[in-house]
């Protein structure tokens, strides 16, 4: 028992230390490609396949676990905060780096004090998180970037019945996005509430953070709160606010599909999990180990496909040419840019152009250790997703900062969602037996 419970405990501070080197790869340089940065990243990465490859699921963390991420959080906005790409006044700028200070502040005091440690410490940590988020969209409320334009304005367009891959952005930064739409309709569906109702969508995505980290309390609610706050206290959370990627759309929803599944709620499940597939297409690759994970299976996987591919039909119907093209082809053919954070970019460095072979490659190993190893529990189904798109990421051809926050959060949702462990027996923590449902 004793070395059970070793194992577990090790493969858990395996995971957030991976966490750790990701969160400072990837804001150390605001996602951009530095050595350092990169061998973090792939360092990180390695990490989470040796933990993988050891077959010993998670436990939920304890307080001294917790302490590094914490750290780097707090470290990470003291020594670097994140400022270079931010369109933010200079008041603004002091104000959100004295609220993330106090945030990570009031994350190590749940560590410590027991009236911290449930909901009312997260309570704590998401206020003044959405307070930061108040004062970056406050003072930077137009921010240089092509991606907040095209969602403030395909929102508006939507509220009009224009269709958002005929839309051209207005005010777009010379040398990104003029009128491509390059997501999937349910991103826009989810945060044009927010542009209508509070001016911007970014309220929006501020929101999905909050909800997420909600979401991994629920899974761990006898964690210290610090663990669910990591959500919105991960290095440069403000930044992400600030321009308005859409990756914790993503994390919240997968972060619901895990806790339904955990409680048995399938329906609810596959709801959370179309909702994913219909928001971005970089969820897609996701939809496999869905299917072979035996609470799951093949035919909430086709549920849940289905049913993304009925909230977009209206789009798909209106221009099948427009939708592919923007959705699809843009992302096929974006070039390899020197400056990303990811292999193919670092092999170009040095005059290495691989192809699309070495996406599949890294990918394909990501999915074969996922699939042989991991346990058949709701935490070993979110780390899978962890593993795999921290590999897609880590093997496309640009990547930046927003990428990596994905599976930054799918890691908290992963050692949420594990069972703590047992006082008689190691069998809860190896989970189900490893077999495929047809």
């Amino acid at each position: 028992m004793r070395r059970t419970t070793t194992s577990a405990g090790l493969a858990t501070v395996g995971v957030l230390v991976a966490w750790c080197l990701l969160a400072v790869g990837d804001s150390r340089h605001e996602g951009f490609y530095t050595p350092l940065s990169l061998a973090l990243v792939a360092g990180g990465l390695v990490l989470l396949l040796a933990v993988v490859v050891s077959g010993r699921a998670l436990t939920t963390p304890t307080g001294p676990a917790l302490i590094l991420p914490v750290a780097t959080c707090y470290l990470a906005s003291v020594i670097h905060p994140a400022k270079a790409y931010m369109f933010i006044s200079d008041g603004g700028e002091s104000a959100v780096k004295v609220l993330v200070i106090i945030g990570t502040a009031v994350a190590f005091a749940t560590l410590v004090i027991r009236h911290l440690r449930n909901v009312w410490g997260l309570a704590s940590i998401c206020a003044i998180a959405l307070a930061t988020a108040i004062v970056v969209i406050r003072t930077a409320p137009s921010p240089g970037i092509d991606v907040w334009l095209l969602l403030q304005q395909s929102s508006s367009g939507l509220l009009h019945g224009a269709n958002m891959y005929h839309q051209h952005w207005l005010g777009t930064p010379a040398g990104e996005l003029t009128d491509v739409y390059p997501y999937l309709p349910g991103t826009t569906l989810l945060l044009a509430p927010f542009k209508w109702l509070l001016g911007d969508v970014r309220y929006g995505t501020a929101v999905a953070s909050l909800l997420a980290a909600y979401l991994v309390w629920r899974l761990a609610p006898r964690a210290p709160a610090a663990l669910a706050g990591l959500i919105v206290l991960m290095p440069h959370w403000a930044f992400l606010v600030d321009q308005s990627w859409t990756e914790p759309l993503l994390v919240a929803e997968l972060a619901a599909c895990i806790l339904a599944l955990r409680a048995g709620r399938t329906g609810w499940a596959t709801a959370a999990l179309a909702a994913a597939l219909v928001t971005k297409q970089f969820v897609a690759p996701l939809l496999p180990l869905f299917a072979i994970w035996r609470a799951f299976g093949v035919r909430r996987a086709a549920i849940a496909a289905a049913a993304a591919f009925g909230v977009a039909l209206p789009w798909l119907i209106a221009d099948p040419g427009a939708m592919w093209h923007d959705a699809v082809t843009t992302e096929l053919n974006e070039t390899v840019l020197p400056f990303g954070l990811d292999l193919p970019s670092f092999l170009a460095r040095h005059g290495i152009h691989a192809g699309f072979a070495l996406t599949v490659g890294v990918v394909g190993i990501a999915y074969a250790v996922a699939v042989l190893r991991l346990p058949r529990t709701p935490s070993g189904l979110a780390l899978g997703c962890a593993l795999i798109m921290w590999s897609v990421d880590f093997a496309n051809k640009a990547t930046f900062f927003n990428h990596y926050t994905f599976p930054l959060g799918l890691l908290i949702v992963a050692v949420a969602a594990a069972e703590p462990m047992p006082a008689g027996g190691s069998g809860a923590l190896q989970g189900e037996p490893r077999s495929v449902e047809a």
